[in-house]
């Protein structure tokens, strides 16, 4: 009888292969191997090291007796579903080792967490907005998942955040202009991001927003393996499947700086609203992006080129879903015409 191919057969000398594997051949070889992507949230930990949970997992069912042929990426769902409590219930852990955490400093700022730092500064126009406030929080603990994906152990607390801050103001002459200094401490890559988006609000709002979809917009491990693995079917696509899919945050931000570059503002291609002009500096960079094409008329395979985007503001993006079937941008502007 063949072995029924289900995380629930692996065992932990499997386990324990597949990880000797992983650390003989190193991470990127390891999951081009087994054709997996790197663990966002559950890094399973063994010996002081962290491995990409599902990978091994899916890795380990290879070294079963019989050899049969490793769980493939789209056959199972990670996280709490296939691949936590299997794992634990053979003995491994998902908890950081408390030698890791509190051994040495920071690590040095990343280019990417730079610019959610310079674009939290810019919004609140380099005042210092407490530790305790939500947006403040909120970038500490993307900091933190951030380093966590890479194996890293970080301290990044809200008060490391408004020291951040406090350092980019030593480089904006808005600040130095009167007299202030800001903090020192300044790191030459904190002047090249300033550098590079100095008097660039949008072009930061957007990087900023880059970076935010490769930790947020992904879910979490379960449904982040569900929406990859998704195939069309019947030519059905659920609306929530469709705004994950059209908010990649690459393509996205294509597209805007397109725009940006063309027009110097980001407006609803259907009706012309602002954000910024409504708004002020909390509309930087935001507006919502929209398919041309039809998702649901996507193979699997196919690919959002930014063209394949029209920019609309969430009224109109709204609109255009709210039945089928669906409106054209050009449709809607007719709308707006006779409205």
């Amino acid at each position: 009888m063949a072995l029924e191919r289900s995380t629930r057969n692996v065992t932990r000398p499997a386990v324990l292969a597949a990880l000797a594997e992983y650390k003989k051949i190193g991470q990127k070889a390891f999951l081009k191997k087994y054709g997996y992507k790197p663990a966002r949230t559950y890094r399973l930990w063994h010996e002081g090291e962290p491995y990409d949970s599902k990978a091994i997992i899916g890795a380990a069912f290879g070294y079963l007796p019989g050899s049969p042929k490793p769980l493939r990426y789209d056959e199972f769902s990670g996280g709490l579903v296939h691949v936590v409590p299997v794992l634990k219930e053979l003995g491994f852990s998902f908890d950081q080792p408390a030698d890791v955490v509190t051994k040495g400093k920071n690590p040095l700022w990343t280019r990417d967490q730079l610019i959610l730092a310079l674009d939290l500064y810019v919004r609140h126009d380099g005042r210092d907005p407490g530790a305790n406030h939500p947006e403040v929080i909120e970038i500490s603990a993307l900091l933190k998942q951030m380093a966590t994906e890479i194996g890293q152990a970080t301290f990044r607390n809200p008060n490391g955040v408004i020291m951040k801050l406090m350092n980019f103001r030593s480089l904006d002459p808005a600040f130095t202009g009167k007299g202030g200094k800001g903090l020192d401490g300044a790191s030459k890559l904190d002047k090249a991001v300033w550098s590079e988006f100095y008097g660039k609000p949008q072009q930061l709002a957007i990087a900023a927003e880059a970076v935010r979809a490769a930790v947020v917009e992904n879910l979490s491990d379960d449904e982040s393996d569900e929406i990859q693995s998704y195939s069309v079917k019947e030519g059905k696509v659920s609306y929530r499947y469709h705004r994950v899919l059209e908010r990649k945050g690459a393509v996205v931000s294509l597209r805007k700086r397109a725009a940006l570059t063309k027009h110097g503002k980001l407006d609803c291609e259907a009706c012309g609203f602002d954000f910024v002009a409504v708004y002020g500096p909390r509309g930087y960079g935001f507006i919502e992006a929209h398919h041309t094409n039809p998702v649901h008329a996507m193979k699997e395979g196919d690919e959002t080129a930014p063209e394949d985007l029209s920019l609309l503001c969430s009224n109109c993006h709204r609109m255009i879903h709210k039945a089928k079937p669906w409106l054209t941008v050009d449709e809607l502007k007719a709308l707006l015409v006779n409205a």
